[in-house]
């Protein structure tokens, strides 16, 4: 028996992005970047509770580029979830890694349509939404942890990418495993 924590589909965001913008150097020597986010559709995955969709509004994501030639991103998405049942909206926040490739700077990075994509898992791309406020229907989505993996694509409109999400919900395996009695 194992004791580690065990992923269950959750939920999945699309968006629509504009080019990123670079918005110059901070004092760590990173580069500051702007990804604004045009529209987007936040869905639960079939069976996870709460069940909904909704609309993503107002985000922006603000991510920073590690100097040097690692490619390291570090995402700081923020924006407004809008149910469609009219319950009062919540806040999706969202952080993580990235590893940058040439086809996934080529697509967020540029005002031309490449017709180019990135698959999910051909990037090391873990992100860590959180959510906060909302109805109390909600509830489960501000009290849990979750982590998510990404795909890009291009856009046919030339100043714009997509980006998707799956969505997994982190739950702790229920073992009869102490401290102490992992290792022999």
């Amino acid at each position: 028996m194992h004791s580690f924590n065990y992923l269950v589909p959750a939920l999945f965001w699309n968006a629509t992005v504009q080019q990123v913008q670079n918005l110059g150097n901070i004092s760590t020597g990173s580069t500051q970047l702007l990804g604004q986010v045009i529209k987007g559709r936040l869905y639960s995955e079939p069976g996870f509770e709460p069940s909904f969709s909704a609309d993503f509004l107002y985000g922006e994501d603000y991510v920073t580029a590690d100097p040097g030639t690692d490619g390291i991103a570090r995402p700081d998405l923020i924006g407004v979830v809008a149910p469609d049942n009219g319950d009062t909206p919540f806040i999706m926040q969202v952080s993580g890694i990235q590893v940058g490739t040439p086809v996934l700077d080529e697509i967020t990075g540029t005002n031309t349509s490449t017709g180019n994509a990135v698959p999910y898992g051909a990037t090391y791309s873990v992100w860590v939404p959180t959510f906060r406020g909302g109805g109390a229907k909600y509830t489960n989505l501000q009290n849990s942890i979750f982590v998510a993996s990404e795909t890009v694509s291009d856009s046919p409109v030339p100043g714009q990418f997509y980006v998707g999400m799956k969505i997994s919900k982190v739950f702790c395996t229920n073992t009869s495993v102490v401290i102490g009695e992992e290792y022999p």
